[in-house]
């Protein structure tokens, strides 16, 4: 489903990442292991084709990512990508129910629809009774929690998650690492989680290392 070939990215005079290959097949849930710095938001970033490449090449199921144009990569992202931001990105004038349905309502979903979808990863991500807060009302885990459940809502058949554990406790970061692996096993979707966690990337079917020669199999 997810093909990386030689994919190479500098900023400036500086290599952040160097050749890296990868393959991904539906409903595999892949950990990608780095120090802060290292890359691993880039990686995500130009796999999104929020970034260009400088070498290499991105293939999404069978299509180059690279060559789209930019409608085309926005209407991929927003119909085929979740996205979970270490930064959240939620609205702050939206309720949780609303930031979480947000993705839906852009493709078009009946509004019954979305409430009930939005409300069940709501539940399954420990918000159930939370729909209504605004996210100035929410603590950081939670907001970090309702972004999870945002990336997840639309079914997406490729998962990027950029530290999503970072603000959880070891409980809550459980909870939300089942529901990012049933997510992917449940509806076939290529999942690439990136971390500097050891315990999130041993949820994973496999783990990878980047550093500054590029990626290597653990």
């Amino acid at each position: 489903m997810l093909r990386l070939s030689g994919v190479s990215k500098r900023f400036g005079g500086r290599t952040v990442l160097n050749g890296v290959s990868l393959e991904v097949a539906p409903g595999e849930h892949v950990a990608v292991l780095g120090e802060s710095g290292i890359g691993k938001s880039t990686l995500l970033n130009v796999i999104a084709g929020l970034e260009p490449v400088d070498a290499g090449s991105i293939a999404y199921d069978g299509f180059e990512v690279a060559a789209l144009s930019d409608d085309a990569a926005t209407r991929l992202r927003r119909d085929h990508f979740g996205f979970v931001f270490q930064a959240f990105h939620l609205l702050p004038h939206l309720s949780a129910e609303q930031n979480v349905g947000l993705p839906l309502l852009l493709r078009g979903v009946h509004p019954a629809e979305i409430r009930s979808r939005a409300r069940a990863l709501l539940g399954a991500v420990g918000l159930g009774g939370r729909e209504a807060a605004m996210p100035r009302e929410l603590s950081g885990g939670e907001l970090q929690r309702i972004a999870i459940a945002r990336a997840l809502v639309g079914a997406p058949k490729l998962v990027l998650a950029d530290e999503p554990t970072g603000n959880l406790d070891p409980d809550n970061a459980r909870q939300v690492l089942e529901v990012l692996r049933g997510q992917v096993k449940r509806h076939g979707a290529a999942g690439i989680l990136v971390t500097h966690s050891e315990a999130a990337a041993a949820t994973c079917d496999r783990r990878y290392r980047l550093d500054a020669n590029g990626l290597r199999a653990l």
